[in-house]
């Protein structure tokens, strides 16, 4: 009997390359969401020090020149904290997208292996009955030939 093969192999190593490629895709999705989170984090931080340092200044009195540059500083703090946040939700959708795509590729490779796998059972039933066959046609052969 011959060997087993399964003719959509190709198709099935071309599905786990796609597989990879979307976790590999999803992964950079959430290290970039890991490295937005930081720097809205570190934004969050510096506004809050810059206005501490502000407030400090307005008790022991600030000439009004600096007290405009601390507010402008702080509204262009502001500004970019939003466009984090904004980056953040945008992450966010970016990944759940990444997600979706996996998991469809990870559906579409494991229909294949389970067609795989329920081929080479067949095949392997099959096998074992012609074995079989062959074996109880020597048994009659011996006891036909002995008699």
């Amino acid at each position: 009997m011959k060997k087993f093969s399964f003719r959509l192999d190709s198709i099935l190593d071309y599905r786990r390359y796609l597989e990879k490629r979307a976790q590999r895709d999803l992964g950079n999705a959430q290290n970039e969401q890991a490295r937005t989170k930081k720097v809205a984090k570190e934004l969050g931080d510096k506004r809050e020090d810059i206005s501490k340092e502000c407030s400090d200044e307005t008790f022991r009195g600030i000439d009004v020149p600096s007290y405009h540059l601390y507010t402008s500083f702080l509204r262009i703090l502001n500004q970019d904290l939003e466009k984090a946040h904004m980056s953040l939700k945008q992450g966010e959708e970016k990944i759940r997208a990444h997600e979706a795509v996996l998991k469809r590729k990870s559906i579409e490779k494991k229909s294949l292996e389970t067609l795989k796998e329920s081929q080479f059972k067949e095949y392997k039933l099959t096998r074992e009955r012609a074995e079989q066959k062959a074996i109880d046609e020597l048994v009659i052969m011996r006891r036909g030939h002995k008699a």
